[in-house]
């Protein structure tokens, strides 16, 4: 039988030289890069993010 693990994610992003922590969940210029990145690696095109109205 398999020993169940717990594992602690924390993610950290270094500004000046000073390593910090913070949420992703609370950074939604963090998760539009994501989503541009991802775009690209499929497509190898470049994409632009719009507002929907």
């Amino acid at each position: 039988m398999r020993k169940k693990v717990n594992y602690t994610v924390r993610h950290f992003r270094i500004i000046n030289g000073v390593k910090q922590e913070f949420n992703p969940c609370e950074h939604k210029e963090l998760a539009d890069r994501c989503k541009l990145a991802y775009a690209f690696m499929t497509t190898g095109k470049k994409h632009v993010l719009v507002e929907k109205k």
